[in-house]
């Protein structure tokens, strides 16, 4: 049986994220979203992080001197690692996050809190329920439209197989469009 195709529809676009993070970093500042919500979404939405992986984040794996995190996913009997970058934009909420919270690990919450949050956040600032899992589609829809390298967005999303991370292909194309058709002109 073969996999299905990812659905665009389900997926924000990055305009949406942009809109979502910039709202909630706006009522944050007002005292309307609590600094958590802000940092779990903004995690999920700028690392393409997995549910199950944000929920295992500590302390120790954020590397604030080179931007880094450090990413331990779960795979079969081990556990895999591999780094993402941060944010800036959302940097300075998570280092004020960090600060304020007792003991290392960030999120004392279950995947159906997650994703609450996510539906309350994404209904009220960008008109739509979007699942936690989308912001990871999305995020790699938009690192391979800026950086088109594919074996990079692999590497950050942590994907095993190029096959996967190739299904997003298919939606990062759109920008080329012009490209290819200013370089088959004939003049």
């Amino acid at each position: 049986m073969p996999k299905q195709r990812l659905d665009l529809r389900d997926v924000p676009t990055w305009k949406d994220v942009e809109q979502l993070l910039s709202s909630m970093m706006k009522s944050y500042r007002q005292g309307e979203v609590p600094l958590r919500d802000l940092c779990v979404i903004g995690l999920l939405a700028t690392t393409g992080i997995r549910t199950s992986e944000l929920l295992l984040l500590k302390k120790s794996d954020f590397d604030f001197s080179s931007n880094i995190i450090t990413i331990t996913q779960l795979k079969k009997k081990e556990g895999f690692v591999r780094q993402t970058i941060l944010s800036q934009d959302l940097r300075p909420f998570i280092r004020e996050y960090l600060r304020d919270i007792p003991g290392e690990r960030l999120f004392d919450l279950s995947r159906r809190q997650i994703l609450n949050i996510t539906h309350r956040y994404t209904e009220r600032f960008i008109g739509r329920r979007i699942r936690s899992h989308a912001f990871r589609h999305a995020y790699a829809i938009r690192i391979l439209e800026k950086t088109r390298d594919i074996e990079l967005c692999r590497r950050l999303i942590g994907h095993a197989r190029l096959e996967t991370v190739k299904i997003y292909l298919d939606f990062a194309i759109g920008d080329r469009i012009k490209e290819v058709s200013e370089a088959i002109k004939i003049k």
